[in-house]
């Protein structure tokens, strides 16, 4: 313990070993509801889907081309948010991702234009995966050591519960008439009242404070947020002047960085390509397979719960072990869950309702382990920004990916576009399982000096 003035403080490294307090859970609530919003938004495409077919009058093509926008955008989001956040701090960098795709939203839901359609939709993308980078980021820097995980699953869920509830929602809208799928993307715009409540809520991550050498401010988020003063004078500081992104890719490649690099951005890409590339397409594929406009919505509202159910999965299994090994089991039961999904889609709805909820949930929780997985294995001083970057490169591939959906279906049915995901989510598997590391109940400081040891 250390003396200031009148006051004693008790020296500790940040969040480490202390009880997650009432304070710090108001916080996470805001978060979840970044969150909720940004999956609301994210996914009012997905089930709107056939419908702006009909009514700007597209094909698959097109369709594969506003996704591709949308996956683009999410590029930039996650090498550029990362960058900016590092810069200005995660804070206010939250609050620009939210600004802008809710703006992203609203704009699509006015627009007649197919060219602006894509504008606006590569904008929401961009502000989606700039929040989720940094959300990512912001937890684990506001998550003791010991349940960081857990913290980072439940928020997750919680927030993926906009999934199931844009999906009833979009049920009874999206029906009515030919533009009712307009007022499902306007309902987004309540994004902007989560605007100016995180405003007032949302303190600034005290790892990025002490890497500016504010060690009283960062003390100050400590304190307000457990309920005891606290000196962070032995915390591990790690100062960084400015963000450099030629000197942080540099460092990436670098002889201590390349092994850990190139893992985790196998990892991370088998995992959201072989996500990215069929549920975006769950509502259309199903109306292509003959299902009705509404069956389809309605079977693609139940595949949602898996959202939440892979989130509070992904909470349970996270801190086990050490994070590879929950992923590389999830990549296996992704294909073993999926083939049954696919041979049954046509001859059972149940079934293949409840089928395609499990994948949806198994590789949700999959995901989401690797995303801190890859955050936490990652120093301070660059872990924004390299974050972003390996993020972006994924999204990059799911880019990519899009065009491919609409090929694979046309010469080899939906088992063509599922065998694509399969594959590279047994990609994500071996390379965890034989070139990973283990991460949990590790406080990031040992995770970052241990590079150097590997």
């Amino acid at each position: 313990m250390s003396a200031i003035g009148n006051e004693m403080k008790i020296k500790n490294n940040y969040f480490d070993g202390l009880e997650v307090t009432k304070k710090q859970i108001c916080l996470f609530i805001v978060v979840i509801a970044s969150y909720f919003f940004e999956n609301l938004d994210n996914n009012s495409f997905n089930f709107c889907a056939p419908a702006i077919m009909a009514s700007m009058n597209i094909g698959t093509a097109g369709l594969a081309q506003i996704t591709s926008a949308y996956y683009l955008g999410n590029t930039f989001g996650a090498i550029f948010g990362g960058i900016i956040s590092d810069i200005i701090g995660r804070r206010k960098t939250l609050l620009i991702s939210t600004f802008l795709f809710t703006t992203g939203t609203i704009v699509d839901a006015a627009t007649t234009d197919f060219t602006t359609f894509l504008v606006a939709r590569a904008l929401t993308g961009f502000g989606i995966l700039c929040m989720m980078v940094v959300t990512i980021t912001y937890m684990a820097e506001m998550s003791p050591k010991e349940s960081r995980g857990k913290w980072e699953g439940y928020i997750g869920g919680f927030g993926y519960l906009a999934a199931p509830a844009i999906g009833f929602i979009s049920g009874a809208i999206v029906p009515l008439h030919p533009e009712a799928w307009r007022n499902v993307f306007y309902i987004g715009g309540i994004g902007y009242i989560l605007l100016i409540v995180s405003y007032f809520t949302i303190k600034e991550s005290p790892r990025w404070l002490m890497s500016r050498g504010r060690q009283a401010e960062a003390e100050d988020v400590v304190s307000s947020l457990v309920g005891m003063p606290i000196d962070l004078s032995d915390a591990v500081i790690v100062k960084k002047s400015r963000s450099n992104l030629a000197k942080d890719v540099q460092k990436m490649f670098s002889p201590l960085y390349l092994k850990r690099t190139i893992v985790l951005f196998l990892i991370l890409c088998g995992g959201v390509v072989s996500f990215n590339s069929t549920q975006p397409w769950m509502t259309t594929l199903l109306k292509m397979n003959g299902f009705s406009m509404q069956d389809s919505i309605f079977i693609s509202t139940i595949f949602t719960f898996g959202f939440p159910l892979g989130q509070f999965v992904a909470a349970y299994f996270a801190d086990r072990g050490g994070r590879k090994i929950p992923i590389a089991v999830f990549g296996i039961l992704y294909c073993v869950v999926t083939i049954p999904f696919v041979l049954f889609i046509k001859d059972n709805v149940i079934l293949a309702a409840i089928l395609g909820l499990l994948v949806i949930a198994i590789g949700i929780a999959r995901n989401f382990i690797i995303h801190p997985y890859v955050a936490e294995s990652l120093p301070t001083s660059q872990r924004n920004s390299v974050t972003g970057i390996l993020n972006g490169a994924s999204r990059f591939a799911s880019t990519g990916a899009q065009p491919l959906v609409p090929i694979l279906f046309a010469a080899y049915g939906t088992m063509g576009v599922f065998g694509f995901a399969m594959g590279f989510s047994i990609l994500t598997s071996i390379i965890a399982i034989f070139f990973g590391w283990r991460t949990a109940c590790k406080s990031l400081e040992e995770l970052n000096e241990n590079i150097s040891q590997e």
